[in-house]
């Protein structure tokens, strides 16, 4: 039951971030593709605190969270712009944007954690 639940919130996660940073275009120009990934990679890791924080304290088991966790927060993107601004030899923003991701990124997620265990 796990794989499938794995498979489904990966696919659905992967859906809803392509829509979502799709949306985000629509709003900012194209040429913001960091900021997009950036906005979404936040609002992910967010969810995904709200999610454990609930799991943490209903006591509920984690494959319920699995699902609906997905793939949202896939880095795959970030991964990307990181390695065009290595290529492009911009290894101090790449650097920058490496470490401003993941803090803000953990600090989203255990912002999250807080709240989901507010509101459980």
């Amino acid at each position: 039951m796990m794989p499938l639940l794995l498979f489904l919130g990966g696919v659905g996660g992967a859906a809803l971030r392509f829509g979502l940073e799709k949306a985000l275009f629509r709003v900012w120009s194209r040429e913001s593709m960091p900021r997009a990934a950036f906005v979404v990679n936040f609002g992910g890791c967010f969810t995904i605190g709200v999610l454990l924080g609930a799991l943490i304290a209903s006591d509920q088991p984690s494959s319920v969270y699995v699902f609906l966790g997905g793939a949202i927060t896939a880095f795959s993107i970030f991964g990307h712009e990181l390695l065009g601004l290595t290529q492009s030899g911009l290894y101090g923003i790449a650097g920058l944007r490496a470490f401003t991701g993941w803090l803000v990124g953990t600090g989203a997620a255990t912002v999250g954690v807080l709240t989901g265990m507010q509101v459980a």
